[in-house]
């Protein structure tokens, strides 16, 4: 991605002066500034990504050593939230997650505490309620990962010793088309590892649940899986994970994001990802690359209206074929303004690229403008 490139840059040349200009987030963004000479503060929204320091989304603050000139993390690091809190404690050598972390809830309470041998996960990982209950405890031992122990969240215990029934809720990382905010995964725990029927449930914003299908797993080997809503099976691997997911990992990418709904959410991504499925098993002839454009009105529940391609593909089928996918997404973001939503027009734009190895075509650097609002 362009943004992403131009971070790396910024990032092997920490002397370049950055403004603040709102107006122009990707060329002057600030996505890090320096304390001293040895210690910098990076700016992430809660998912880890760079984002400006002024920027609405912006929840998170590290304060650590980085090696500009070998883009990685040295030594001790603190992460604080937004409200000076701190919320994660780690250490890195020679850019290697090493030694212990421990996360921490808002209350100040330890969230977890789980230890790293040269960026491996290693030894006996431990899991916290916010009053401080156990809630998991997890081993890594020669790359393989067992659940030894789970209390649910009235504090009975559920699995002992490897053995039991293990439900627990997992925070959905980005957008999905389904609206989900979370999904909870639970079924059998044998010799530390998932065995037979695994069910899934979406959990929305509202707090109700819908079953969403299975995953089958015979002694910890996954074997396959059935997705109700988009009435799929998959054999290929597991798309649900059974602990609680931890995003940190993700600020070492050094990955930056605009300061945008669409960017923020990951709903630019999305529609890179489901445009590329779309044209899954289409592409006859590959295209020379090429910068797509369009416009959609979308009004001020998420509902979109009409689309009007402005620049697209050359050959009539794929130009149809686009046309075709866009009007099937059912939600956009809609714009905001003066306190409330509104119906506004989106001009959307996106680079495609042939793969011409995978017979495929990649939609990327996806980005999002609004007539009216924000």
């Amino acid at each position: 991605m362009k943004l992403r490139l131009l971070i790396s840059l910024l990032l092997i040349i920490p002397s370049l002066a950055l403004a603040n200009d709102l107006d122009s987030m990707v060329r002057k963004a600030v996505f890090y500034e320096k304390v001293s000479d040895d210690i910098t503060r990076f700016f992430y929204d809660d998912h880890y990504y760079l984002v400006d320091k002024h920027c609405q989304f912006k929840t998170i603050e590290r304060v650590g050593q980085y090696n500009f000139q070998q883009q990685q993390f040295i030594g001790e690091f603190t992460d604080f939230d937004s409200r000076g809190r701190a919320i994660l404690k780690g250490n890195f050598r020679d850019g290697r997650k090493e030694g212990d972390f421990k996360a921490y809830h808002p209350n100040g309470q330890l969230k977890w505490e789980v230890s790293y041998v040269q960026d491996a996960p290693h030894g006996l990982w431990k899991f916290y309620y916010p009053d401080g209950m156990p809630l998991l405890e997890v081993i890594y031992d020669n790359g393989e990962r067992r659940i030894l122990n789970f209390w649910d969240q009235h504090g009975r215990q559920r699995v002992t010793n490897g053995n039991g029934r293990y439900e627990f809720g997992v925070a959905a990382d980005g957008y999905n088309e389904f609206g989900y905010v979370r999904y909870n995964r639970k079924g059998k725990i044998v010799d530390g590892r998932a065995h037979g029927n695994w069910g899934i449930d979406y959990v929305f914003a509202d707090g109700k649940k819908q079953n969403a299908g299975y995953e089958f797993y015979q002694h910890g080997k996954f074997v396959q899986g059935y997705e109700i809503y988009s009435d799929e099976e998959f054999a290929d691997a597991p798309r649900y994970d059974i602990l609680p997911l931890e995003v940190f990992i993700r600020a070492e990418a050094m990955i930056a994001k605009g300061c945008t709904i669409d960017e923020n959410t990951g709903f630019t991504g999305y529609l890179s990802e489901y445009l590329e499925n779309w044209f899954e098993g289409e592409v006859s002839e590959i295209p020379d690359p090429l910068t797509i454009e369009f416009t959609v009105t979308v009004k001020k529940n998420g509902e979109p209206g009409s689309i009007e391609p402005k620049t697209t593909f050359g050959t009539k089928r794929y130009a149809d074929l686009l046309l075709e996918g866009l009007s099937l997404l059912a939600f956009w973001f809609p714009s905001y303004a003066n306190g409330e939503y509104i119906e506004d027009k989106l001009t959307v734009t996106a680079e495609v690229f042939p793969d011409v190895i995978a017979h495929k075509l990649r939609f990327f650097d996806v980005t999002i403008q609004r007539e009216k609002g924000m």
